[in-house]
């Protein structure tokens, strides 16, 4: 390797310790979906108000991310993952000492905000410290550990419930947040910082939309009639047009430098990274749900349902970025988009039949595809960056991917609640709710295929930098 290709230890020290910090957080992003059933009894609350414990904790991580570029121009790198870290085992506290609904989403927003500093923060100390022909095997290293914390959070939840109670959940990654906080804030280096002016307008409209669009999605289940979904609806779309408008102005600070969206290769690579996280989440909400409640398996083996497969696309993560600095991207992109579509395909034909070996072997067969894909769009994205502009173009990334996620979920319970309405039975009104999901969810491994045949297209073209 040339000298200039080494990465100081310092460096890798620091993306160790922002990455645990990232990985405790999102862990239990999903590792509270298996207790759903369980909270539904604690707190006296349907499905739909507990899912709220993730749609809120992802909410409150976009909106975090959303201040990303503000944030790492404004302040120490080293300021931000200690806020970070401190937030994550404050909101970590509060959930784990609730006995309401309320309290525990108080929590899971501070929580959030602890998570929506450290995420985008790995990734851009990785893009700004990590040579070029480095940087696929780093970001498909550290990708892999934040999309393998949600894969495996079921796992993770269902062996604290069954083995202890949901509690601890919270109870485990405190101490976990804690060590990594201390190592990344010991090797974090300085970098320059100079406070930006702070765009507040900006930020509230994408508050406005962002939070509109989640409650439009979460209350479909009452019909487009209910002012919350054509309302929400609107607030979105008024929200956003007046968004883009200011941030089109030149001479004033914005919150994201929306000229990176004219990028059409960075603006493919965002798609699919964005499609394929909305995939997965929707996943890790509805096999576990259907597997206890249509199935009327236990908490633990619900969780245990997509441990295989995540723990495969952990191994396969690095492997793939090496082979994107390699080989490039084109081949793993197509392989990836078929497997991808081949697996929830097959939830939908087996839907009304599934046993626990197929739901393991259809959610192997994605989290390959998804392996292929997922940390390589990031880093074909970004790449199409100049240096300037590579924090925008990564709060962007992890904004969406977060949002994605909150959206996933959302739209999946009243997917699944809609669905199965004239069904009779929890068991089978599940069930068909769940098949509804998984064609939903195929739709979208379309999308991601149109997209990957674009960029391979542009590439052919030599409009893509690789």
């Amino acid at each position: 390797m040339e000298a200039h290709e080494k990465v100081a230890p310092s460096v890798i020290w620091s993306i160790i310790g922002t990455a645990g910090v990232a990985c405790s957080g999102v862990l239990v992003e999903t590792s509270m979906n298996v207790t759903f059933p369980t909270l539904m009894k604690v707190f006296n609350q349907s499905l739909n108000n507990v899912q709220w414990i993730t749609t809120a904790y992802l909410l409150a991580v976009t909106l975090t991310i959303v201040l990303a570029a503000y944030l790492q121009r404004s302040f120490k790198f080293k300021s931000l993952i200690i806020a970070a870290g401190t937030a994550s085992v404050i909101g970590g506290v509060i959930c784990m000492l609730s006995n309401t609904l309320p309290v525990m989403l108080l929590g899971r927003v501070i929580q959030g905000i602890g998570t929506g500093i450290a995420m985008p923060l790995l990734f851009s100390i990785i893009m700004l410290e990590v040579p070029r022909a480095k940087q696929g095997s780093f970001v498909g290293t550290a990708g892999m550990i934040v999309a393998l914390a949600p894969s495996l959070g079921p796992t993770y939840g269902g062996i604290c419930l069954a083995a202890l109670n949901w509690r601890f959940n919270f109870i485990f990654t405190l101490p976990i947040t804690i060590i990594f906080c201390i190592i990344a804030a010991r090797f974090m280096s300085d970098n320059e910082a100079h406070r930006d002016h702070f765009n507040f307008s900006e930020y509230l409209l994408i508050v406005l939309a962002l939070v509109a669009l989640t409650l439009a999605v979460n209350n479909l289940s009452s019909g487009f009639a209910s002012p919350l979904v054509w309302g929400g609806l609107l607030v979105t779309v008024i929200s956003f047009v007046i968004f883009f408008k200011l941030a089109k102005q030149e001479g004033k600070a914005h919150i994201i430098n929306i000229a990176v969206l004219k990028n059409t290769s960075f603006n493919l690579g965002l798609l699919i990274y964005t499609f394929l996280q909305f995939i997965q989440i929707s996943l890790t909400f509805v096999i576990p749900n259907l597997a206890q409640l249509g199935l009327k398996t236990s908490a633990l083996t619900s969780g245990m349902l997509l441990l295989l497969g995540s723990l495969l696309s952990a191994f396969f993560g690095p492997v793939m970025g090496r082979l994107l600095d390699s080989q490039g991207f084109k081949k793993l992109f197509l392989i990836g988009s078929f497997l991808a579509m081949a697996g929830i395909l097959l939830y939908i034909i087996f839907a009304q039949k599934l046993s626990i070996a197929l739901i393991v072997i259809f959610h192997v067969m994605f989290m390959t595809g998804f392996s292929m894909m997922y940390n390589n769009s990031m880093t074909i994205g970004l790449q199409q960056l100049e240096v300037m502009h590579i924090a925008d173009g990564n709060a962007l990334f992890n904004m969406l991917q977060q949002y994605s996620g909150s959206i996933g979920t959302a739209a999946m319970s009243v997917i699944i609640a809609i669905a199965g309405s004239p069904y009779q039975g929890q068991s089978k009104q599940v069930v068909m709710g769940s098949q509804a999901a998984f064609i939903v969810l195929f739709v979208f491994t379309l999308l991601i295929f149109a997209c990957v045949l674009r960029l391979i297209k542009r590439d052919k073209q030599g409009m893509v930098k690789n």
